[in-house]
């Protein structure tokens, strides 16, 4: 586990992390900048609020994210079977045609 310290609206945190210092200053930053943006469209004072805001905001999208890749994981596992079952017809077409060749060759 490391230390690393990030800024995150104006507060100093010590995080112990397995993440690089690189990844948790990307996280900062995303956050940050989501923090910046509530501000510039004011309606709160309250820090607090705002920090919460953008964590929702965050997360909001997070599970936007994780469910459309449930759909997609879905659509793949059904092109999957779709694959398999067009696979399968075209095995017995061939051998089909094989036994229509071979029967009219004897």
């Amino acid at each position: 586990m490391n230390r690393i310290d990030v800024n995150i609206a104006g507060y100093a945190l010590t995080v112990r992390t397995d993440r690089s210092e690189e990844h948790m200053a990307r996280l900062a930053g995303t956050l940050n900048e989501r923090v910046r943006e509530i501000q510039k469209q004011g309606g709160t004072a309250n820090y607090l609020n705002v920090i919460m805001l953008a964590a929702m905001e965050l997360a909001d999208e997070v599970l936007m994210f994780d469910e459309r890749f449930r759909e997609v994981k879905a659509e793949i596992e059904a092109l999957r079977r779709e694959r398999e079952d067009q696979t399968t017809r075209l095995d017995r077409k061939s051998r089909d045609l094989l036994a229509t060749l071979d029967d009219a060759l004897k």
